[in-house]
């Protein structure tokens, strides 16, 4: 029997619904491989005990913190499964020497879908008429046609960009706000760039896909929202970070906004308060990513991310530390 060459943590539970090919081709490499059993996030504790010995861990969204990084002292990569590395303890692992990858363009697919099945949600008010039944109780809301509408998307990265596409197929014109424009790209899919003022006037939808940072928190802030076109609708698939929450709400009572919806990303504070008993809110449990394709998508690219940087090749999809 051959000794195995080190241990690979995998922690993320969703890892194991790729099938078995990322698994598969971290077997290849010799080394033992060690998942989580539970359907849960595990503990400090129980995360330093599975990583004794391990030279690589595949990371969820469990804090990764500066304690777990010190007691692995075996540890050389860890790949995260997912977009955002915000919960590894990333001044540790720069201090370790330790290679920190991501998963980037595995979810924009799956987001711009979202976000699009939202703007229908809510432009028909499917799931309010769909609770009334439910309840006994018939309801026949007016709703409005999408096509030749106008969307505006802040943030034209890769998941923007994807929701402009399928926006465009459907009849809508579409704005866009970057501080990068992709000329190249509006001109190819007939989109423009604006102003966030203007955007935010002339938008009969508007949704935000910005990456989160010092400069993006609380973007639209209470001044932006009182510029928002009458009778529009707002659409948030990214962190509510991004909103003056209390803005918002206060749109949508006085009926300065027609109906928001929401990919909530964790359950604290609960699930978005403030909207909880309003019948034109749509809210989602961070669905964004949640799709078969995209799992698989993220599991191969943690799994070649890691064998990259075991192999000392530097990963595509290495963090700067």
């Amino acid at each position: 029997m051959t000794t195995p060459i080190g241990k690979i943590v995998v922690l993320p539970a969703l890892f194991t619904e790729a099938g078995n090919k990322p698994i598969t081709t971290l077997q290849a490499t010799g080394c033992e491989i060690v998942q989580n059993s539970s359907r849960r996030d595990l503990s400090e504790d129980e995360i330093i005990d599975l990583l004794d010995g391990a030279i690589a861990l595949i990371a969820g969204e469990e804090p990764i913190s500066r304690r777990i990084i010190e007691q692995a002292r075996d540890l050389k990569v860890i790949s995260k499964f997912g977009v955002s590395t915000g919960n590894i303890d990333m001044d540790m692992a720069r201090e370790r020497g330790i290679v920190v990858t991501f998963t980037p363009g595995a979810h924009q697919i799956s987001v711009a879908e979202l976000t699009i099945a939202l703007m229908f949600g809510l432009a028909r008010s499917i799931p309010r008429m769909d609770l009334d039944i439910r309840r006994q109780k018939w309801s026949q809301p007016t709703g409005i046609e999408i096509m030749g509408k106008t969307l505006g998307i802040i943030g034209v990265g890769q998941c923007g960009k994807e929701v402009a596409k399928r926006a465009v197929a459907i009849g809508m014109n579409v704005l866009g706000f970057d501080r990068c424009p992709d000329e190249k790209f509006a001109d190819q899919h007939g989109i423009e760039y604006v102003l966030a003022n203007q955007l935010l006037k002339e938008s009969d939808f508007i949704t935000i896909h910005l990456k989160l940072g010092p400069d993006t928190v609380g973007f639209l802030t209470r001044e932006r929202v009182h510029r928002i076109k009458q009778g529009a609708f707002l659409i948030n698939s990214s962190s509510l970070e991004f909103i003056d929450e209390d803005a918002v709400y206060e749109a949508l009572k006085a009926k300065r906004l027609r109906g928001v919806a929401f990919d909530i990303h964790t359950p604290e504070p609960p699930l978005g308060h403030l909207f909880l008993e309003s019948d034109n809110v749509i809210m989602t449990a961070r669905a964004g990513s949640r799709t078969e394709e995209t799992v698989q998508r993220q599991a191969q690219m943690a799994a070649k991310n890691t064998l990259d940087a075991l192999q000392n090749k530097k990963p595509i999809n290495s963090v700067a530390l």
